[in-house]
């Protein structure tokens, strides 16, 4: 058999396309309902004491009620077409979100930056220096057309005194931005008082002077004690009497540092179980729109990791669509034990440690170790004294009493 016509793709595609099922003897029933209706169908099929057939959706629902008047038992299934997806969108809402988001990403296309990718070696950090590109314009989800490079580089300049030199080229939907740190001399240390003296840090005995301005008060192989003097800045000039200066310069001296430190051999660690997700929000153009929290207030004590996971092209191109995760680890404290071998070699890391933090620039000529003594002998003790040449002078301003 055949309907009176068959239905053209598209208008499958606009009315929806069903398909109507009843008992096989019943379709001669359902052929005439059709025919009175003067709905068109077609891909009749029948098996297994079933028939079928398909049409518009719109001509079903109207079959159907006819059907059901005249107690032909017919069930319809919606298979095809615009409103067989928009019913499957409204019971899946993410699938239609995510649809509308590649419409609008298509949409936008090269409208629009996706990335903004700094070069450039300055002290600058890369988030203040990206800060500073979105207070202008330049950021993902700009539109291109509106960003005037030009203006836009001469104004960071002008605003910004650490920058020195700014580039902003668009190439595609990325910014790819170059910068040039200022070279700031460093700010001059105004002298407190009238005059300065250089004055001992610690005892030595003194071993040469490197003197900038101001006068050597002892004499090289003399020992000194801590807070003497070593360089005056009260000069006598023998003809206009005397004057204050701003001792500068350093003195060396041989003396002697003592470094101690305690290793204990009982000690607590952390060791992470699980990660924990609290957080997750959508990226889009630099929005972060938050779809997911856990309730409950995590504490201080909780190390809160936030994982920003992007899509990316073929080519290397950011996708400036993605998901961030924050997550924190959930720790187990046990207490754990150091042999005294363990002990030992941490001490004298510890030690080396502070002597380089504390002598940079010292020229070490010994150095002498030895164990100490923990009345409960719960750490391992470990003193280490340094023979060393360093600079000892500390400058101190002086007064005038007019």
């Amino acid at each position: 058999m055949a309907g009176k016509r068959k239905r053209t793709g598209f208008e499958w595609l606009i009315l929806g396309r069903a398909r109507m099922t009843v008992e096989e003897g019943a379709l001669v029933e359902l052929l005439n309902i059709l025919l009175a209706l003067g709905e068109s169908y077609g891909n009749i099929a029948c098996a297994g004491g079933v028939a079928s057939l398909e049409l518009t959706y719109i001509s079903s629902v109207r079959a159907q009620r006819l059907c059901l008047e005249r107690g032909v038992g017919a069930e319809t299934e919606l298979i095809g077409g615009i409103p067989f997806w928009l019913l499957r969108l409204k019971n899946r809402p993410g699938l239609a979100i995510g649809i509308l988001l590649a419409i609008l990403i298509v949409t936008l296309g090269s409208r629009v930056l996706w990335d903004v990718r700094i070069d450039g070696e300055a002290s600058i950090s890369e988030a203040e220096l990206l800060g500073v590109l979105a207070d202008h314009g330049v950021r993902p989800g700009a539109f291109i057309s509106r960003l005037d490079v030009g203006d836009i580089q001469t104004r960071i300049k002008a605003e910004h005194e650490k920058i020195a030199w700014i580039s902003v080229n668009v190439i595609g939907t990325v910014a790819y931005v170059e910068v040039i740190e200022e070279a700031v001399p460093p700010e001059k240390k105004i002298p407190e008082g009238d005059g300065t003296n250089l004055v001992a840090s610690r005892d030595g005995i003194i071993v040469g002077y490197e003197v900038i301005a101001g006068e050597p008060m002892l004499s090289v192989g003399q020992p000194v004690l801590k807070g003497e003097l070593l360089v005056g800045g009260l000069i006598d000039s023998e003809r206009f009497g005397y004057r204050a200066v701003e001792a500068k310069g350093r003195v060396l001296a041989l003396t002697e540092y003592v470094f101690e430190v305690e290793i204990p051999y009982e000690y607590a660690v952390r060791i992470p179980e699980k990660k924990e997700i609290c957080e997750i929000s959508i990226i889009f153009f630099g929005l972060r729109q938050k779809f997911f929290k856990k309730g409950g207030f995590l504490g201080s004590e909780y190390d809160k990791i936030y994982s920003d996971i992007y899509i990316y092209s073929k080519g290397g191109v950011k996708v400036p669509v993605g998901i961030s995760v924050a997550s924190y680890p959930i720790y187990t404290e046990s207490v754990v034990f150091r042999t005294e071998d363990e002990a030992r070699e941490l001490a004298y890391f510890e030690v080396n440690r502070k002597i380089l933090a504390t002598l940079p620039g010292a020229e070490i000529l010994s150095r002498s170790y030895e164990i100490g003594k923990v009345d409960d002998a719960s750490a391992y003790r470990l003193i280490c004294r340094v023979s060393c040449i360093d600079d000892i002078a500390i400058p101190v301003p002086f007064y005038i009493n007019e």
